[in-house]
């Protein structure tokens, strides 16, 4: 029997059901409180999924959600969420945080094609990107983006079982931890994401390093709907913008560029990137050409988003 599938291909399909977990954005509150926050949350989310019989793909800590791709059965996967959400209850219990979890739901959404998956990797580790300026999404270490391809990826640290006690408390913030998974790599007491991060399993997605970083950078559109099936506003910067904005020229009014457009089309031009990538009043009069003035016409409501 002739196997028509491509490596990428056969090695997604091997992988048994994979899923995009992620939590709705909590309306008023921010995990992170405290210094120690962020790196408790890395390390328990290190122990819930090493406890679970499912394995991990990306991840995404974002200052109030948190995105997964995990491969595993859909009942194993959310019986992770909830030991995660547990334990992150416990911490801010132990230290008298009023962080309600019982607000926090996730969604859980079947990836079904290897394009797909590839979509959702990027909308997942370009999650700080697209509203902090400064984080390179390909070094962030709050995201799985740069254990994929790394030539410079550091696996150091120590296993978790010949931590003390003391190191092991410290690290799960649990008095009633006394020792580590094995498999988790820690340093400096923070769990190391390439020791229960698959990533390994994720470059076979992809055919090589190029494809991996242009899927991420290049697949702009295909991000905008995935953020959209989510619920989300995508925030797109100006240099994402310019392509499609030069595309919709040619296709939408036979023009190579905005500056050959009378004042209406630019106009119609300001509607379509307002409406299908919700650009802002601000990148609409840079990108047309259009003054500040008439853009804020056209969107009233959305006037006070100028200055990005």
């Amino acid at each position: 029997m002739i196997d028509y599938y491509s490596s990428t291909e056969r090695a997604f399909r091997e992988s048994g059901p994979l899923y995009h977990l992620y939590t709705f954005p909590l309306e008023t509150e921010s995990f992170y409180q405290a210094p120690k926050d962020r790196v408790t949350i890395m390390n328990l989310l290190a122990i819930s999924i090493m406890d679970s019989d499912c394995k991990l793909l990306a991840f995404s800590l974002m200052s109030n959600h948190f995105h997964f791709i995990i491969a595993g059965e859909r009942a194993r996967i959310l019986a992770f969420f909830e030991r995660f959400k547990r334990l992150l209850q416990n911490y801010y219990r132990y230290h008298g945080r009023k962080v309600n979890l019982g607000k926090m739901t996730a969604g859980l959404t079947l990836i079904e094609s290897l394009r797909q998956f590839q979509n959702e990797l990027a909308y997942v580790i370009r999650n700080s990107f697209v509203v902090n300026s400064d984080v390179n999404v390909f070094a962030d270490l709050w995201s799985s983006g740069y254990l994929y391809f790394n030539p410079f990826l550091s696996q150091d640290g120590v296993p978790g079982d010949q931590l003390t006690v003391r190191e092991a408390r410290a690290f799960s913030q649990s008095r009633n931890c006394d020792s580590i998974d094995s498999r988790i790599y820690v340093k400096d007491g923070k769990a190391q994401s390439w020791s229960f991060v698959d990533y390994k399993r994720v470059m076979g997605f992809y055919t090589n390093a190029r494809q991996y970083v242009l899927s991420v950078v290049k697949q702009v559109e295909a991000q905008v709907e995935t953020s959209v099936r989510y619920g989300e506003k995508p925030q797109l910067a100006d240099e994402e913008l310019f392509p499609i904005m030069f595309r919709l020229c040619r296709e939408q009014f036979k023009a190579n560029k905005p500056a050959l457009l009378e004042i209406q089309d630019r106009k119609r031009l300001a509607v379509l990137l307002k409406n299908n990538y919700y650009a802002s009043n601000g990148q609409l009069s840079r990108l047309t050409g259009l003054p500040l003035s008439e853009v804020n016409q056209l969107f009233p409501l959305t006037a006070k988003d100028q200055i990005r």
